[in-house]
Formats: C-alpha cells, sequence, structure tokens
C-alpha cells in the first residue's frame, strides 16, 4: 500500500510535519507540490496534503484538488498549519474557504509557527503595519508590548509537535489495518 506526501512550505513548518508524517508511514513518498507529478497520484493508496494556512485558505490546495478525478477509492488526508489554535469554529472557516465539503477528505488543523526571518521585507512590512495599527487601537496579538514590536520582526516561533500529528496518524493507521483485511 503506498502513501503519498504532499506539502507546500513557506518557512518550514509544513515541511517539517510532512517529514514526520513520512517517517510514520510505511510505503511512503515525500514530494512537493511543485514537483508533484500525475503518476505520483495515480499510484498511491493513501494521500496526505499539507499546506500553512493563511486568511482561513490552506496555500496549495485549490491545486492538488485539481486532481480530484484521481481521487477515487483513495484515502486523503489534508492538514493546514497556521499560528491559531485549533477550534470547531475556525475547522468550519477553512472547510468553507476552501471548498472542502465538496470532498470527501480528513481534515486537520495543526499549530505550527512563523519565521519572520524567511519572509520577504515587502510581508515583514505589511506584518508590521499591521502590528503598528493594532498597537494604536489597542488590540496587540499575544499580548505584546508596543516597544517590543519591532523585535518581532526578527523572531521565530515554533510550536510544531509530534503530539500534533497523533490523531491523524491513530485514523491512517485504522485505514491502513481496515485496507488490508
Amino acid at each position: 500500500m503506498k502513501t503519498l506526501i504532499i506539502y507546500k512550505s513557506e518557512t518550514g513548518f509544513t515541511q517539517r510535519y510532512a517529514e514526520m508524517i513520512e517517517h510514520r508511514t510505511s510505503d511512503s513518498t515525500l514530494v512537493e507540490l511543485k514537483k508533484l507529478k500525475k503518476k505520483d497520484i495515480k499510484e498511491a493508496d493513501l494521500i496526505f496534503y499539507g499546506g500553512p494556512i493563511h486568511n482561513n485558505v490552506i496555500k496549495g490546495l485549490s491545486k492538488f484538488l485539481k486532481y480530484h478525478k484521481l481521487f477515487d477509492g483513495k484515502d486523503i488526508f489534508i492538514f493546514g498549519v497556521g499560528l491559531e489554535p485549533a477550534s470547531s469554529d475556525k475547522r468550519e472557516n477553512v472547510i468553507n474557504a476552501n471548498g472542502l465539503s465538496f470532498y470527501h477528505v480528513r481534515l486537520y488543523l495543526l499549530t505550527g509557527g512563523l519565521d519572520f526571518t524567511k519572509m520577504s521585507k515587502f510581508k515583514k512590512k505589511i506584518i508590521s503595519l499591521g502590528l503598528k495599527a493594532a498597537a494604536q487601537k489597542g488590540d496587540l496579538p499575544m499580548n505584546a508590548d508596543p516597544s517590543q514590536l519591532s523585535s518581532l520582526l526578527d523572531r521565530r516561533i515554533d510550536m510544531v509537535s509530534s503530539d500534533q500529528i497523533e490523531k491523524m496518524m491513530n485514523v491512517y493507521n485504522l485505514v491502513v489495518a481496515k485496507r488490508m483485511n
């Protein structure tokens, strides 16, 4: 039984989760979304797709879902990686923003991180402006002190943990066991 793990990662957090999944699956192949080939999907029995979440949209997911006609008979696991903690509201927002109600997939929301050091100057500037606007409103993220705002842009916040994938891997193992019977 072949497992395909596809990911899109901008700052490395999603890639780390994809690598953790690869280490916990048998007969698996890890491939970056930009290197994905149609034959990779055709040859797989179980497929994981992971990408970073921005404004409830899982980056690269729409490109992956263009292959949906090849999904028949396959089990699909989708994981989105972001800073916001998983909740039923967040899950519903991600499902709606990505049109996932039209597909039979399993969705998992994982806490990743934020690495300002790997962001472009443009993204840093946008975030900096947003933080300054939040400071002026008195609505700062993570209870930050206004004097600390500029130092936030030189930091790395990392909350990746193998505990985050436990539920997904338990379901994966159940699916594999069921397919083997």
